[in-house]
């Protein structure tokens, strides 16, 4: 049930706290203090150090537009975020040491369906919720699981996005399931839910390069002879898709130009990735070798080295930004290229340890995808999926399932 609720109710809060960021930093002394997997124990020591270098590093920032909030200041939103990661890792070790307990009492199977169960009622509580908006049963004033223009599905999450890629998440841990007809209807259910209700194009893109990763030795060995011509159309293929996508960016930012001029508070032009596309590799190229510090991004974006032609956001709203484009870039934006390099390091010797399974290893791609298709750092489920990787004997099959070894 703490598994769920981290998942499923990311975003409910007390003031600007997080609900299950409370309940895991309250129980994290007895995490802590017991029995921890070495890995945690490298990612914790990695952003504890990198914490003190942000602090360290705030020291020499100017921050030139600042609102009042007490959570929103220099040195603390960076104890903050600490705090919030810290969470994180917590949850990841419980999640460890409980894989662990279900391995050696050969109930792996059964909590595992519990857990996919009670997250595919939630969902389908909340579909049952926006069909009753879609047919104008209720009004989507009378429930805050549904909003916008477009009518998308957000549940407990501020934006259909970001709801997108947690239903992507659960999209992943079904695969680990035995029963194949009973996988493919869970995950036609979530892609439905994720394609046409939360609209999310990340969430999208992220299941359908997942089930590529998944099935990747069955592609394989099916299609040997034809690696090297495949190989060759995907490469000119990524060209053309890269230089299109240049081109398409370099037209929208000076469309963007002309169109800050006339909507200069519309906070969908001047916050988040459109204006984070421009702002995070400014901040990139002048703190390239430590970062800006950890948790300083919605602060030092308003800063006009950084933000360029972007005008300042609305004053009730300065302070909230993030730049969108996910974890891995709030690794490199805030602890820089040595904390990017210690972080892939980390997932390196994850990775020479996992070598000889394969399909663990394509449990760690879908962990580093989720952070790629702009899940945050400090956003829980990612580190629930990195729990089962550090999990022994639970080998991930070619057929897309898990099987323990008792």
């Amino acid at each position: 049930m703490l598994l769920i609720f981290c998942v499923q109710f990311t975003d409910l809060k007390i003031g600007p706290v997080k609900i299950s960021e409370i309940l895991l930093l309250a129980i994290s002394p007895f995490v802590l203090l017991g029995k921890l997997n070495k890995h945690v124990v490298r990612f914790l020591l990695f952003f504890s150090v990198f914490a003190f270098v942000s602090l360290w590093i705030t020291r020499s920032k100017t921050f030139v537009y600042l609102e009042p909030s007490f959570f929103k200041r220099p040195y603390w939103i960076t104890i903050g975020r600490y705090i919030e990661i810290v969470s994180c890792l917590v949850l990841c070790n419980i999640s460890w040491l409980y894989f662990k307990r279900l391995q050696k009492t050969g109930e792996f199977q059964i909590y595992l369906s519990r857990f996919i169960n009670l997250n595919l009622l939630i969902t389908l509580f909340l579909t049952f919720v926006y069909l009753l908006v879609i047919f104008e049963i209720i009004s989507m004033d009378q429930t805050r699981f549904v909003y916008g223009w477009d009518t998308r599905l957000r549940g407990f999450f501020v934006e259909g996005g970001p709801y997108g890629l947690m239903l992507s998440f659960i999209f992943i841990i079904v695969g680990a399931q035995l029963h194949k007809r009973k996988i493919f209807i869970q995950r036609l259910f979530l892609f439905i839910v994720i394609f046409f209700m939360a609209k999310s194009k990340a969430g999208i893109l992220c299941c359908v390069i997942w089930l590529m990763v998944e099935n990747f030795s069955f592609i394989k060995n099916k299609l040997k002879r034809l690696l090297i011509p495949i190989a060759i159309i995907c490469s000119i293929g990524f060209l053309f898709l890269f230089f299109n996508i240049s081109r398409m960016y370099i037209n929208e930012i000076e469309r963007v130009k002309i169109a800050v001029k006339e909507r200069p508070n519309d906070p969908n032009l001047v916050m988040g990735r459109i204006s984070g596309f421009f702002i995070a590799p400014n901040m990139i190229k002048n703190n390239s070798l430590f970062g800006i510090g950890i948790g300083n991004y919605p602060l030092l974006r308003n800063n006009k080295e950084y933000r360029g032609f972007f005008p300042l956001p609305p004053k009730k709203i300065r302070n909230l930004d993030a730049h969108g484009y996910g974890g891995i870039m709030d690794i490199v934006v805030d602890t820089g290229i040595l904390g990017f390099s210690v972080f892939i390091f980390i997932l390196g010797r994850i990775f020479f340890e996992i070598k000889q399974d394969s399909k663990k290893i394509a449990l760690l791609c879908g962990f580093v995808l989720l952070f790629i298709f702009g899940v945050q750092i400090h956003f829980m489920y990612p580190w629930v999926l990195l729990s089962l990787v550090l999990t022994k004997n639970a080998n991930y099959e070619t057929s897309g399932r898990f099987k323990i070894n008792t």
